[in-house]
């Protein structure tokens, strides 16, 4: 498992599965989701299910996010989880 740094705090990280992404894709056809929000619902469930203790909404979970580095931090995330999020599909 990778640590990731996500704002102030740090995460245990590891690569998705092909039923994870299933799972998700269902979720954010149930959740209306839109793609912004998605990417950000991606990892959260990623956060949650390496770190069963954190507990935070979607929103919570985007403050966290400066925007400042965001677009290295979507690719370091990226590259833990097996995720292209430009792509929108598993690497």
């Amino acid at each position: 498992m990778a640590k990731v740094k996500i704002g102030k705090k740090e995460y245990e990280l590891d690569t998705l599965s092909a039923l994870d992404l299933k799972k998700l894709e269902a979720k954010k056809i149930e959740l209306k989701l839109a793609e912004y929000d998605y990417s950000y619902y991606i990892m959260l469930h990623a956060v949650k299910k390496f770190n069963p203790d954190v507990s935070m909404t979607l929103e919570e979970f985007q403050e966290s996010f400066p925007l400042k580095g965001l677009k290295k931090k979507f690719a370091e995330l990226g590259d833990v989880l097996g995720l292209d999020f430009k792509l929108g599909v598993g690497k």
